[in-house]
């Protein structure tokens, strides 16, 4: 992998991380168009690449993200005193990330199909397609005014299916959880922040089941200069692309990043057949 190899796909990430754009679905096609052989071998990269973007999450989150982790201890503790305490502000907040977590699970069951599916341009065209679909019902659809203090816990569990869905590439994370908050009467502003802080927790438990195949000795083709210059990027990008995720939603136009989504679809199944 060259240094602009490693630039291009680090600038994908961080941008198609977070607008509704599946990053998944781009890493793929833009590795083919880099022609870079197995995606297998770059799974160290891929894993900073996906660090990158958790660097811009905190650098917008980080208050929330520090409250979240002391309440995770705090509820340790409580557990181990025969109390439990959901009432207070980030002690809410966590359950609802973990409930919204639950059904992704479900990877681990099915992770080698969902590898495969990884390698085929036309299977991500198709579901970029879907993911345009999706996004413009998020403009359509009526936000409501629930947040992290008083969204239901079942809402939360929706959204994680939404999430779900989303483990196919092709199909955009932050899109399909942006739009399951939105069907969930949720505002706006927590649709965005509850997406973001999810993928926190996503790409923690990708980096945790690849642990395995790092000890192999797989994925760690890409020398080290590579990996930092892609993380960076993908870091920097991810800030201006949350900056202009959060701008788009408000103005309700989602719209644009679905006829994207087509266009890329459409362009990506012709050459694929």
């Amino acid at each position: 992998m060259t240094t602009l190899n490693a630039f291009v796909l680090g600038l994908v990430q961080g941008l198609a991380e977070f607008l509704p754009v599946s990053s998944s679905g781009h890493l793929v096609i833009f590795q083919n168009i880099l022609e870079l052989p197995d995606s297998k071998q770059y799974l160290v990269f891929d894993i900073l690449l996906h660090v990158g973007t958790l660097i811009s999450v905190l650098f917008f989150y980080w208050r929330d993200i520090v409250g979240l982790i002391k309440a995770f201890f705090e509820m340790v503790s409580d557990i181990a005193k025969g109390m439990v305490d959901i009432k207070k502000q980030y002690h809410r907040f966590l359950v609802l990330i973990v409930i919204a977590t639950l059904p992704l699970c479900v990877v681990l069951v099915f992770k080698d199909k969902i590898e495969s599916a990884f390698s085929s341009p036309l299977f991500v065209g198709s579901m970029l397609l879907i993911t345009g679909v999706l996004l413009l019902l998020t403009d359509r659809v009526k936000h409501g005014s629930f947040t992290e203090e008083n969204i239901p816990f079942r809402s939360a569990f929706i959204i994680g299916l939404f999430q779900l869905f989303a483990i196919f590439p092709g199909i955009s994370r932050s899109g399909s959880t942006i739009f399951g908050s939105i069907i969930a009467k949720g505002q706006r502003r927590f649709a965005v922040k509850f997406s973001l802080l999810l993928s926190v927790v996503a790409v923690l438990g990708a980096a945790v089941t690849s642990v395995p195949d790092i000890i192999s000795g797989e994925g760690l083709s890409v020398p080290p200069l590579q990996c930092i210059i892609g993380m960076v990027t993908a870091g920097v990008s991810g800030i201006l692309a949350i900056k202009f995720l959060v701008k788009m939603l408000n103005r309700g136009k989602f719209k644009y990043f679905a006829l994207y989504c087509w266009a890329v679809g459409v362009i990506t199944i012709i050459l694929s057949i």
